[in-house]
């Protein structure tokens, strides 16, 4: 059977694999400490909570077990998103319930809003450095991801205006609040500038916010959302992934009327709709816990291992060339190590030789070439006493990988 010739463009040219998912798979089977893995740590997911509601859940009379005819997703769930952010100033006056949509996961809200927007040969803003599985949904549509450079305080708005003047996009993807890699966050007033240039140039913003509530000092600043008004061009993406657990796949999407009847017929032609019985447990849980120390918690557990790790970075990899930045929340420390010329290299050298996974920046970039000496940290899963030694094999790995690259050079 010729497999190629059956299978679409799409299929054959457009689908991407991905580099976090195969240096994982490295990682895990050569058994590596990983200073790599971006997602949340294990001990903190409620589970006891959890099994008591999804025990409420299938001991209701609720219609839990024939197919779901909230499309949208159940009322009771989107009602309570809609109060928490609104209570929180994260809305626009415009958003009630009826915009809000659940998802599997804010994956799955990408991958239709793109099928909802998105034909091939279009362009679409993207943070450079910036989530790359995002990358592979926009170009599987045949989309051109043209990459604005990220400050400390946001996107730099002088090289937006420069692309824009050259290229009409759809629109802008960001992750404002301790983006994944770098661990940055926009500044409430570059939001401003940022959707003055969106009305400017008339484009879209999509909010993908799910690193917000964990938040270490301050505030984390208000949302595209908000400060949009009755603008009704930001699409806000929002999970439970990072303060539930990631297993239970559900997130949300707030957006304007047009948008939300797309995505529900959308839903109708790809999963036909989501189980309820998973809503409920979710929708019990929320309005059953004291959410704000909840979320209190998470955040001190979370900036513990941040310190921790940065501590040890700084005694035994720093002395080796790494240089990193402390963010104010999320999971990520980004960084650089400027001698080094191939990042991706040295995540298979440090994983082989060091027994260590680190991310390489690189496959955080939207075009080939950039980022080569960046490097992704996560200190999510790095609980203070793995610190220590992480840090002392990312340092032993490093002073190595020198030698190895000088008498390469040499020979």
């Amino acid at each position: 059977m010729d497999w190629p010739e059956r299978f679409n463009d799409c299929s054959n040219n457009r689908l991407e694999d991905s580099e976090i998912a195969a240096i994982m798979r490295v990682a895990a089977a050569e058994e590596a400490l990983s200073l790599a893995a971006g997602e949340p740590f294990a001990a903190l997911y409620p589970v006891e909570h959890l099994r008591e509601s999804f025990m409420r859940a299938l001991s209701s009379d609720l219609p839990i077990w024939g197919y779901s005819n909230t499309r949208a997703g159940i009322p009771s769930l989107r009602k309570w998103i809609e109060e928490w952010m609104r209570s929180d100033g994260l809305l626009a006056e415009w958003v009630t319930s009826d915009n809000i949509f659940i998802t599997n996961g804010s994956q799955e809200g990408l991958s239709l809003l793109s099928e909802c927007f998105l034909d091939p040969g279009d362009a679409v803003l993207v943070e450079s450095p910036s989530y790359p599985e995002a990358f592979g949904v926009f170009r599987k549509f045949g989309v051109e991801c043209l990459s604005v450079p990220l400050l400390p305080d946001g996107p730099d708005v002088d090289a937006m205006e420069a692309i824009l003047a050259k290229h009409k996009v759809k629109f802008f993807y960001t992750i404002p609040t301790f983006q994944n890699p770098t661990g940055f966050s926009t500044s409430d007033e570059k939001k401003r500038r940022i959707l003055d240039i969106a009305k400017k140039h008339d484009f879209l913003i999509l909010e993908d916010d799910p690193y917000r509530n964990l938040t270490f000092e301050g505030s984390p600043g208000g949302t595209y959302l908000h400060a949009a008004g009755d603008d009704e061009r930001v699409i806000y993406l929002g999970s439970f992934s990072k303060i539930i657990a990631p297993g239970l796949r559900c997130g949300w999407v707030i957006s304007p009327a047009p948008v939300t009847e797309k995505l529900i017929k959308l839903r109708v032609m790809g999963t036909l709709c989501l189980p309820e019985l998973l809503q409920n447990a979710i929708m019990d849980f929320v309005s059953g816990i004291d959410l704000p120390k909840h979320l209190e918690a998470l955040s001190d557990t979370y900036r513990g291992h941040r310190d921790a790790l940065i501590l040890a970075l700084r005694e035994h990899a720093c002395p080796e060339g790494l240089e990193i930045t402390t963010p104010g929340g999320g999971f990520f420390l980004w960084g650089r190590v400027p001698w080094i010329r191939d990042m991706s290299e040295f995540a298979y050298f440090a994983i082989r030789n060091g027994k260590v996974a680190i991310m390489p920046g690189d496959i955080f970039f939207p075009e080939n070439g950039q980022g080569i000496d960046t490097i992704r940290l996560s200190f999510s899963k790095v609980i203070p006493a793995m610190a220590e030694e992480g840090a002392k094999r990312l340092g032993e790995a490093l002073r190595k990988f020198r030698i190895v690259q000088e008498e390469k050079k040499s020979e």
